[in-house]
């Protein structure tokens, strides 16, 4: 058996907030009576980031390249019909749980939840219907958006009426900075993150091999078959799970156990404390993209199972991005030795994330 060592990160620091970006509104059709609203972040170096309140989907983050160019690094599709169904998630908010739970089971205080089963035998971010495919109230203030979303007791299974806040800011730094918090009428659980893929040599221009890619953790945790975690904390040293050194992922991703690339969650210690998780380059473009947060796990997920047609008529296949989802670790609920996430009434679940972009100098 692989030993167990403890989650550990090799940086502290964060990015930090300077100038205010500009919001603007527009309108993105409707789904089910409901309009959806289109939100467009800019900042004083042309980046732009755009957001529809359907989901929280994040629908264009537009970065220059180390020629000035402009290019959209994010996956996704022209209109709402491409993301009323999105089987990838692309761009979006999950919730109530992010990844994996077992069997669709789990237990508080002695009663047992049962969840629908979506991915194999498991339940797979927040069910048929979770975050991602809800309507979110919206709305713009200090130069920075607002989504929030009344979760009702029992909905997709969970437990406790849960009101969720995400808010989205650009900054000046060319940091895109999401904050999410909710509370809870009963004890539950809680698992946030984006599902946003990138490509940063611009969405569809094929896969993402040439990328280069560190991840600052130390552990991270191995799955069985069905990608649920076994409960070991495992070591990265010596395996090829170990991208604490930049590795040109062409080199590395056909040595991954089980073949479909990387899609493993990162261990990088406490919660709560903010960590610089991973880097991610692309020579020809120069374009990279960091990613800083206060959750204990981040998956890193290369896209083996994409098979979707994109923005523009693109195909989005195998390795056509990638996704650096800051979370709690998978099956959580049923591996009491992971941190908790478990939320009671009178307490406030709270994390960061900081995804900056910028161009390799």
């Amino acid at each position: 058996m692989t030993a167990v060592v403890e989650c550990t990160s090799l940086y502290s620091n964060s990015p930090s907030v300077d100038t205010m970006p500009i919001t603007v509104e527009d309108s993105y059709g409707e789904i089910d009576g409901q309009q959806i609203k289109r939100y467009t972040l800019t900042n004083n170096n042309n980046v732009r980031v755009r957001i529809i309140s359907y989901g929280g989907i994040i629908t264009e983050v537009l970065v220059p390249d180390n020629q000035g160019e402009l290019g959209d690094i994010v996956l996704g599709f022209d209109s709402m019909e491409g993301y009323k169904t999105n089987p990838p998630y692309l761009g979006a908010l999950i919730g109530r749980y992010a990844n994996r739970i077992a069997n669709g089971t789990f237990s508080i205080d002695g009663v047992t939840y049962t969840l629908p089963i979506n991915n194999g035998p498991n339940a797979l971010h927040g069910g048929i219907k979770g975050f991602d495919k809800r309507v979110w109230a919206s709305s713009i203030s200090d130069g920075k958006l607002t989504l929030s979303y009344a979760s009702a007791d029992l909905e997709e299974g969970y437990p406790g009426e849960v009101t969720v806040t995400v808010t989205y800011q650009l900054t000046d730094s060319n940091e895109l900075i999401i904050d999410y918090s909710a509370t809870t009428t009963k004890s539950t659980i809680i698992n946030l993150t984006n599902h946003a893929y990138f490509n940063l040599k611009g969405e569809g221009s094929g896969d993402v091999l040439e990328h280069v890619a560190q991840v600052n953790a130390g552990a991270y945790t191995p799955v069985d078959d069905s990608l649920i975690p076994t409960g070991v904390i495992a070591p990265v040293k010596g395996t090829v799970m170990d991208l604490r050194t930049k590795r040109r992922l062409s080199t590395v991703i056909d040595q991954v156990p089980g073949g479909n690339g990387y899609d493993h969650n990162y261990c990088f210690g406490k919660t709560g404390w903010v960590k610089n998780m991973a880097r991610i380059e692309e020579p020809s473009s120069g374009r990279y993209v960091e990613v800083y947060s206060t959750e204990p796990g981040m998956q890193f997920y290369t896209a083996f199972w994409n098979d979707v047609t994109g923005k523009g008529g693109k195909y989005y296949g195998k390795y056509s991005g990638f996704c650096l989802e800051t979370q709690h670790y998978p099956d959580s609920p049923n591996k009491p030795e992971f941190p908790t996430v478990l939320l009671a009434p009178g307490e406030t679940y709270r994390q960061t994330t900081t995804y900056k972009f910028g161009v390799i100098s």
